[in-house]
């Protein structure tokens, strides 16, 4: 996995983060700043000045940038070394953001009970399933007690693709909310909500998953 996004990202990381966008920087910002936008809908009381937040696959900061002014702390964690350097490059005009390498399965080497919002869009839904379950196992680690962990999968419907090999980390795997649910209960995180964004695409109509727990 490392290896793999490490090459995309010397290819062409805008592409890779976010594949339908301009590749310009401004339409890349632009982008980052409307998927805040729509990811924390309803949600505006989670980004606040006393807040310690966590981004899981930050890539190059395209929505960190328009996240790190409304909280205290930002934290962004990439399997990719050079997703990593290239965003404390693009965002090192701000003074509240750190971006951390990760190994591609933990979330070491962030501390426990560290932050008070956990999130990540467009990142789980790339990862084998054993990696995406571990996943939430960590970000239980990392939370405060009652911090909050939203995240975001597309939602297994009729027509969905079965799921590519262990070893493809691009194509999405599809999920269904009671699995979801089922593995964040056991964890011990306590169940908010669910939200669907519908999701139009010439290969396949289906929903994304914003999925909101508790610790």
């Amino acid at each position: 996995m490392k290896g793999d996004w490490n090459k995309r990202a010397r290819d062409d990381a805008r592409y890779y983060i976010a594949t339908s966008v301009d590749p310009s920087e401004a339409a890349f910002d632009a982008s980052g700043k409307r998927d805040v936008g729509h990811f924390f809908d309803g949600l505006a009381e989670l980004l606040h000045p006393q807040q310690d937040v966590l981004d899981i696959g930050c890539g190059i900061g395209r929505m960190d940038r328009h996240v790190a002014p409304r909280v205290r702390r930002l934290t962004g964690l990439d399997v990719s070394s050079e997703m990593v350097a290239r965003a404390r490059a693009r965002l090192a005009d701000l003074g509240n953001v750190d971006f951390v390498e990760g190994d591609g399965t933990t979330l070491r080497p962030l501390g426990d009970a560290t932050f008070g919002l956990v999130f990540s869009h467009i990142v789980f839904q790339h990862v084998p399933r054993f990696v995406a379950r571990g996943y939430l196992a960590e970000v239980h680690r990392v939370l405060r007690p009652g911090g909050e962990f939203v995240f975001q999968m597309p939602e297994a419907v009729p027509g969905a693709p079965l799921d590519p090999p262990e070893d493809d980390t691009f194509e999405m795997r599809f999920w269904l909310e009671k699995d979801l649910r089922q593995q964040l209960e056991a964890l011990r995180f306590t169940w908010i909500e669910c939200r669907r964004f519908a999701v139009e695409s010439p290969a396949l109509n289906f929903n994304q998953l914003r999925l909101r727990v508790r610790k």
